[in-house]
């Protein structure tokens, strides 16, 4: 197969930004092209420059790679690796599932674990970009000085399809999305400050539209849920194509930490990402319009130290 193929196990924001550094990759701007084999879905993106395909790792058989020796190979997954240029975020170059991958003679691997190290103090992808070159992965230094600078060529037609889906949940034109939520509960603002803001911008005379999950329909309380779905256009548990077509079509995304936010700059959308507890340094939003905006819950649990006013004028400016 032509162009890379991503080998990733891990969530939305993970694998958004193992995109981001795919993209910086030898021949991904030259083919064109780029193959993932994930469990995470983030939705048709066939159709964006470079294009980016996907197949599912469960229907692959990539567990395989972490079975005993003796398990048959699955047919699907030897014909993909044989002969291809891999990437794996599935651990690195020292452990089993490299030399696993190695036996089914692929033209290049290359491996790295997506996990922080300890003490940290630069861009996840930064790390990445390291253990990478130290395989002897040449990866052009905008990587490190300017890691957010291009994002993916995102076509109309998923923008329109995007718009479309913001029209028939009720937003009017080019909205702002807000998405209050996040993987992990520690990471969310707290909801009445995400209201706030969509407040504040609607009274800015910006359209608003909330995009809500699965999780902040079961997280939330009914009375916190009303005053969104009562005040605001709601995008309802999306699917992940669904998700990415409305992301590209907005006009900007606030939000938390998150896989959504994310993706987003991966399209090129303008983000407003709120950070507390994780490191704004290690896992900030590589986009060429992302802007972050760092809190302090441990002293300030209300709101964080973050004024929703002041987010509204960030988005408005």
């Amino acid at each position: 197969m032509d162009g890379w193929i991503i080998l990733h196990g891990g969530a939305l924001g993970d694998l958004a930004l193992t995109l981001q550094l795919a993209l910086r990759l030898p021949r991904v701007r030259q083919d064109g092209r780029v193959h993932v084999v994930s469990r995470t879905d983030f939705g048709e993106l066939s159709a964006c420059c470079p294009s980016i395909t996907r197949q599912s790792a469960d229907v692959l058989g990539l567990h395989w790679l972490y079975s005993e020796n003796g398990a048959p190979r699955p047919a699907g997954l030897d014909e993909l690796i044989r002969g291809a240029h891999v990437l794996s975020a599935l651990g690195d170059a020292r452990g089993r599932v490299h030399q696993r991958l190695l036996a089914l003679e692929p033209a290049r691997l290359y491996s790295f674990d997506p996990r922080p190290r300890p003490n940290l103090n630069r861009h996840i992808t930064q790390q990445w970009a390291t253990d990478l070159e130290a395989q002897g992965l040449l990866i052009p230094k905008c990587i490190h000085q300017h890691p957010g600078r291009r994002g993916l060529g995102v076509p109309n037609e998923l923008r329109q399809r995007g718009a479309a889906l913001l029209t028939a949940a009720g937003a009017a034109g080019r909205c702002v999305l807000i998405h209050p939520g996040s993987g992990g509960r520690e990471k969310c603002w707290p909801w009445e400050n995400f209201l706030a803001v969509g407040r504040a911008l609607q009274r800015a005379g910006s359209e608003v539209c909330f995009v809500l999950g699965p999780v902040e329909l079961e997280r939330q309380e009914a009375a916190n849920l009303r005053a969104v779905c009562d005040n605001f256009p709601v995008l309802k548990c999306p699917p992940p194509g669904d998700l990415a077509a409305a992301l590209a079509a907005a006009r900007a995304l606030i939000g938390n930490d998150s896989g959504p936010a994310h993706l987003a700059a991966l399209l090129g959308t303008p983000t407003i990402t709120i950070f507390g507890p994780s490191s704004p340094v290690l896992w900030h939003p590589l986009g060429p319009e992302a802007v972050t905006i760092t809190g302090d819950p441990k002293q300030h649990p209300a709101d964080w130290n973050i004024d929703p006013i002041r987010v509204a004028a960030v988005c408005e400016a």
